[in-house]
This record gives structure tokens, C-alpha cells and sequence, in this order.
């Protein structure tokens, strides 16, 4: 087959795949995004209840006064603290999942509106004409053989482009992930002190300051790792192979720390907790990255194969 027909298929072939791709991922970043959007909204007129629930129970009346004096009353303030606390974690989570949502779909709907797929489908339609015509005029074995191995090249650096995609973003959630477990390894340690050897105000300060700044650190790895499980599902359309992260190990870190967040003992334990749930989506991070690396260079040796033979052809 004539080497500018191969070229302009191979162009064409991955143009179009790209605004597939693009495409795909906008109406699945929509969808997630309403989900997302019902459940900030939710969340939000959960914190207003709780915090209703403080200021009533903040205010003067007899049954809050008969608490206060038969000792009940720092019991329940400090149960409706607690629950204000857990209700603001959660939500701030889910507006900050809607945040990045919002900027997800705003940059990808600007490159669905590209100029480079404006149009690829007519530009597709004038080339099946072309290739038709060609095809009758030279239709041989060779030629027939050579169309094959155009068509199965375009297929592999395809697949090969949304394996380095892919991995890329493993690699970020990767290096996401470690961050978080850093920051969780310190808390982990200031609050090994101050539950077991007595640390005092300023330890328990540093420790929820550490707490504090993992929040913001485990969101960024969550959102790493929902990019890429969005790049492995592209790997996976164009493969047989699964490549799958542990969803059951991906967790909202709002859900580890709130039951009893003022018991020294209850925080250590979740903050551990929290440390050997990240550490098992590494792990599987690392399994699925292993896997990529493994297909990437198969589809680097097919397309090896594929240029051998082609050149085979075309010298014989």
C-alpha cells in the first residue's frame, strides 16, 4: 500500500481515537460530577443539622441546666462537637471533589472543542474514499498484507500511547501516595507520644496539625488515583488484560479519623488504620504499574515484528 495512504491512516486513526477518548471521559466526568454535586448538597444540610444541634444545646433551657448539673451536659456537648466535626470533614472532602471535578470537565471540554477535531470526520470520510479507490487499482497480496500490518501498527502505538499514559499517572498517584504516608508516619508518631508517654498540649497540637495537612495530602492522592483509573480504563479498551486497583482499599480519609476524635487512643488507632489502608493501595499501585511496564514492552516488541515483516515485503 502506498506509504502516504499508511500515513494519512495512521493520522486519522489516532485523531480520532483521541476525541473518542476525550469525549468518553468528558461524559464520564459529568456523571461523576452530579453524583458528586448530591452528595456535597447532602453533606451540607448534615453539618447544618449538626451544628443546629450545638447551638440548641448551647442554649439556656431547664433539661440543658438539669444536664449541666447532673453531669450530662459536657457528655452530650462533647458527642455534638464531634459529630459538627465529622459532618465538616466529610463536606469540605466532597466540595473539594466537586471543585476538581469542575475544572476536570472545564479542560477537557475544551479539548473536545479543539481545532484538530473539528473535522475529523469528514476528513475521515474523504480518506475511506481515497483508500477505496486506491484499493481497487492495486489490489494484490502484497498490498493486502501491507494494509494489514498499517493497520495493526496504528492499533499497537495506540496502545502503546495509553500505556505510557497510564503509567505516567501511576506514577503520580504513586508518588501522591507517599506523600500522604509521610505525612500520616508523622502523625502516626506524635500521636504514639502523646497516647503513651504522656506528650501534653504542644503534642497533641503538632499532632492534629499533622493530621491537618494529610487531609489535604490524601485528597491529592485520591484524586491522582481516580486519574488514573481513568487512563487504565483506556488501556483496558484497547486489551484483553485487567488492570485494576483495589476499589475496597480506596477510602475517604474524613471516614478513618471521626468516632471519638477527642480519645488519644481511638485517634492513634485510625491514624494506623489509615496508614495500612494507603500502604495496601500502593501495594496495588506497584502490581498494576508492573503489569503496564509488562504490556508495554510486548506491544514494543510487536511493533518490532510489525516493522520486520513490512520491510520484509517491501525488499523481497
Amino acid at each position: 500500500m502506498g506509504n502516504s495512504i499508511q500515513e494519512r491512516q495512521m493520522e486519522l486513526t489516532m485523531r480520532r481515537n483521541e476525541r473518542n477518548r476525550v469525549i468518553r471521559r468528558l461524559d464520564g466526568a459529568e456523571a461523576q460530577l452530579k453524583d458528586a454535586i448530591q452528595l456535597r448538597d447532602r453533606l451540607q444540610q448534615q453539618l447544618s443539622k449538626e451544628q443546629q444541634d450545638v447551638i440548641k444545646l448551647g442554649k439556656f433551657s431547664f433539661a440543658n441546666k438539669w444536664k449541666e448539673w447532673s453531669g450530662k451536659w459536657d457528655v452530650q456537648m462533647e458527642k455534638e462537637i464531634n459529630e459538627v466535626a465529622e459532618a465538616e470533614l466529610k463536606y469540605n472532602e466532597a466540595a473539594k471533589t466537586v471543585t476538581d471535578l469542575e475544572a476536570d470537565i472545564a479542560r477537557l471540554r475544551e479539548q473536545a472543542n479543539h481545532v484538530e477535531f473539528a473535522y475529523v470526520e469528514e476528513d475521515w470520510a474523504d480518506f475511506i474514499k481515497e483508500k477505496e479507490t486506491w484499493i481497487r487499482q492495486n489490489d494484490t497480496d502484497a498490498n493486502r498484507t501491507l494494509q494489514k500490518i498499517a493497520d495493526d501498527r496504528v492499533r499497537v502505538r495506540s496502545m502503546i500511547r495509553e500505556i505510557n499514559e497510564a503509567y505516567e499517572a501511576g506514577e503520580k498517584a504513586l508518588r501522591a501516595l507517599d506523600k500522604a504516608l509521610d505525612k500520616l508516619g508523622n502523625a502516626e508518631g506524635l500521636s504514639m507520644w502523646d497516647t503513651f508517654l504522656g506528650g501534653g498540649l504542644i503534642v497533641s497540637a503538632l499532632k492534629y496539625s499533622e493530621m491537618d495537612g494529610s487531609d489535604d495530602l490524601v485528597h491529592r492522592a485520591q484524586r491522582a488515583l481516580r486519574h488514573y483509573e481513568t487512563e487504565l480504563m483506556d488501556v483496558q479498551n484497547i486489551v484483553t488484560e485487567s488492570f485494576k486497583v483495589n476499589q475496597n482499599d480506596i477510602f475517604t480519609f474524613t471516614d478513618i479519623f471521626f468516632d471519638n476524635i477527642f480519645s488519644d487512643w481511638m485517634v492513634h488507632s485510625r491514624i494506623s488504620d489509615a496508614k495500612s489502608k494507603l500502604n495496601a493501595v500502593l501495594q496495588d499501585v506497584r502490581r498494576v504499574q508492573t503489569q503496564l511496564g509488562r504490556k508495554r514492552d510486548e506491544s514494543l516488541e510487536e511493533l518490532r515484528r510489525l516493522d520486520e515483516q513490512e520491510r520484509t515485503i517491501i525488499e523481497s
